[in-house]
């Protein structure tokens, strides 16, 4: 599976993308991570290798101070942050709002957002 992000404004940093199979990863540790460095220009692309067929949802954000987690300023993320399948926020999205059947190899793109 690919994931592709768009809308990135901040070229500096890390991404970290985290791929969840449940509630639970989605909350919490995920089942796969991957961190890469924000390249200069361009989307970012990066892929997930080996995954089974089965029920996934991807959530990123970008660590713009090099402490290795999103940041909040209040309730809200200080990071650009984003999730596969939402656009728009009214609050934290669950798994389900952002889950996606894997059947065969597919890309999923996700815009980066910021509040």
């Amino acid at each position: 599976m690919t994931v592709v992000v768009s809308d990135v404004n901040n070229r500096t940093g890390k991404l970290y993308i985290g791929l969840a199979n449940d509630e639970t990863t989605f909350k919490g540790q995920s089942v796969k991570n991957i961190a890469i460095d924000v390249p200069a220009s361009g989307e970012i692309t990066v892929t997930f290798d080996g995954l089974t067929a089965g029920r996934y949802a991807v959530r990123l954000y970008q660590d713009l101070n090099s402490n290795q987690k999103l940041d909040f300023s209040g309730q809200m993320p200080a990071e650009p942050f984003g999730f596969s399948n939402v656009t728009r926020l009214m609050g934290p999205p669950s798994f389900d709002q952002c889950s996606f059947e894997l059947t065969e190899n597919k890309a999923i793109r996700i815009s980066m957002m910021e509040m």
